[in-house]
């Protein structure tokens, strides 16, 4: 594991200005992903991108992008729905990439400044080539827009009905969060219900230190607030792994980020049975947060499915929730 110094976390102090870019993950009526491949002669040259442009002075976004859209392809979109803001600091600039899932399409797409354009399932975007700051729009289109934690059970019965209940009811991101039982119990019966949840097409996130990541049966670790204090990389058995974090404040993001995570929870945004002590962030201050943040957001807290909607709107990925998905 290699550590990171205080530098890495001051690396976003810099003040360059950032310039605003609107970027259209096109979704087509069979479900499928429209790509450009920019041209050999430009700046990151061969490299697949979803189209989109600068933000110009006084235009609103959804304006942006279909005059982009009128300009590289020839079309017009009428559905939009936000997926994530990123920024990005490259060498030479700084891009925040304001990237919305939009439909509707009329007319028929082409390339009209000579780039390459090609219809992609979404699962088969990992085998494109993106520029770097891609990579986030890519994870927060692979993620779902719940991420379920599991609440009390007495005993694995009860535990293994609740987990699939949520997985046949389209749940797909799971937290195995068991605070009383003791280690060893824990991860007896994290190995047997990762296994479950993986073939009925889910994913299982553990709790745990970050050693457990070397576990081949290991999916994904969710790392406490307290664990982001130890600034430092972990490796991971293989690419698909994911590591998550829970932060509830801008200090504990950048962490976060210095560690790789591929996404964060923001807490509490609402009152919660769970920590009834704690003090809730409100919708205004989570989204602030979530501005911050260079990896998809989910928040957490007194969440709920109708709360999604807002949470998107906002700039998060979704809601994660124990009550809602689980039951009492």
């Amino acid at each position: 594991m290699q550590s990171i110094g205080p530098d890495v976390l001051d690396k976003r102090a810099d003040k360059r200005k950032v310039i605003h870019v609107a970027v259209a993950v096109i979704l087509g009526e069979d479900g499928r992903i429209l790509l450009a491949r920019r041209p050999e002669n430009k700046h990151m040259g061969g490299l697949w991108e979803f189209p989109g442009g600068k933000v110009e002075s006084g235009e609103d976004v959804q304006t942006a992008l279909n005059r982009e859209l009128h300009e590289e392809l020839d079309i017009q979109v009428s559905t939009f729905m936000p997926l994530i803001k990123v920024r990005h600091d490259y060498s030479d600039k700084s891009v925040l990439l304001d990237t919305w899932v939009v439909g509707g399409i009329t007319g028929e797409p082409k390339g009209n400044e000579g780039q390459l354009i090609q219809w992609v399932e979404k699962q088969s975007l990992v085998r494109y080539q993106f520029p770097e700051a891609n990579k986030v729009i890519l994870r927060a289109l692979q993620l779902p827009d719940r991420y379920m934690i599991t609440g009390y059970f007495n005993d694995e019965e009860t535990l293994f009905k609740k987990v699939s209940s949520a997985l046949s009811a389209g749940v797909r991101l799971i937290q195995f969060r068991a605070h009383w039982l003791d280690e060893s119990e824990y991860l007896k019966l994290a190995r047997r219900l990762s296994k479950r949840v993986q073939t009925q097409g889910g994913t299982l996130i553990i709790k745990g230190r970050l050693s457990l990541l070397m576990e081949p049966w290991c999916h994904g670790l969710h790392l406490t607030s307290h664990q982001l204090g130890l600034a430092v990389t972990p490796e991971r058995r293989h690419a698909d792994q994911l590591l998550v974090a829970s932060c509830h404040d801008e200090k504990q993001i950048k962490y976060s980020e210095v560690m790789t995570v591929d996404f964060i929870t923001v807490s509490p945004v609402k009152p919660t049975q769970s920590h009834p002590g704690a003090k809730p962030l409100g919708m205004d201050q989570a989204a602030k947060l979530t501005e911050t943040a260079t990896v998809p957001v989910f928040w957490l807290g007194g969440m709920s499915l109708d709360d999604i909607k807002g949470a998107r709107r906002l700039g998060a990925q979704g809601v994660a929730a124990i009550h809602e998905f689980w039951g009492c």
